[in-house]
């Protein structure tokens, strides 16, 4: 493989996806209080979840770090080491993360051979989706100038839409105003977000869960029509709830490939549990 891909975690690529297109991926962390723990090497899903149920209700949330440049750099010295004659680093949006700084910064100390940073512009499947087009054509045999091209449309093809359960956790981690997590937190209000030009946007609000699935795929369909898209049903401890919102999705949109993906703890803390996500990516065929 002369291109060799290295995303964060943030991007939740599923592990077979990471295993067979031989992407590296570096780990964010999640903090409670004192203590640091890196994404799924050191802290499970379940593990994750338990702490947060337990925590005292007036006590912090936990907060996340992005990977170091020191993580960038070991994970492109392995791709080196592996065979890798040009590196791809890809990375949650800039403008919701310090990763993609912590990308380049880590592609500017090495010089043996090229190095391309990508912003997907985008967040959990919305950039993940743009990591395993990459990984694909490098896989096919595509140079990276080549892989780098073709991504700027593959961004452009992502649609990221969710629903929260509460704008509790958005709110603390200044993703959102308090203002917006008052609105959002009343009378059962489900926010309806997406990710655009690398913001998070509030979009809405439904009352209830069942209708807020609804205009999940409502969003989708306004963007994508029936082309075909690969989509991911992510979800933050809520899998039964994600696997049965398949059949859904699947009747209303013209569905390719479908995959069911946890957030992880890194991307759970700053959204918290109850997370129900499409993450599309349109397709020619």
């Amino acid at each position: 493989m002369t291109v060799r891909v290295i995303c964060d975690s943030s991007q939740n690529v599923p592990e077979d996806f990471l295993s067979r297109l031989g992407i590296l991926e570096c780990p964010a962390s999640v903090v409670f209080g004192d203590e640091v723990y890196l994404n799924k090497q050191e802290l499970t899903h379940a593990q994750f979840y338990q702490r947060l149920a337990a925590l005292p209700s007036q006590a912090p949330l936990p907060t996340t770090t992005q990977p170091s440049p020191g993580q960038y750099l070991r994970a492109i010295r392995q791709a080196k080491a592996e065979g890798a004659q040009e590196i791809l680093l890809t990375a949650v949006s800039a403008k919701l993360s310090g990763t993609y700084n912590s990308a380049v910064q880590a592609a500017a100390e090495e010089h043996d051979l090229p190095i391309a940073v990508w912003d997907t512009e985008s967040v959990s499947l919305g950039g993940g989706w743009q990591t395993i087009v990459a990984a694909e054509l490098a896989e096919a045999g595509a140079s990276l100038g080549d892989i780098v091209s073709a991504l700027a449309d593959v961004r452009r093809c992502v649609h990221a839409t969710f629903t929260v359960d509460t704008l509790r956790y958005l709110v603390a981690s200044g993703r959102l105003t308090s203002f917006q997590g008052l609105i959002g937190s009343l009378l059962n209000v489900k926010p309806m977000l997406i990710v655009e030009d690398g913001i998070l946007k509030p979009v809405g609000r439904e009352r209830g869960r069942k209708a807020a699935k609804r205009t999940l795929i409502e969003m989708i369909q306004a963007r994508v029509g029936q082309r075909p898209v690969r989509l991911a049903i992510v979800n933050s401890n809520v899998p039964d709830e994600a696997e049965a919102f398949r059949e859904d999705v699947s009747k209303a949109l013209n569905v390719r490939e479908l995959l069911v993906a946890e957030l992880g703890p890194a991307l759970a803390a700053l959204a918290g549990p109850g997370v129900i996500a499409l993450g599309a990516l349109q397709v020619e065929s």
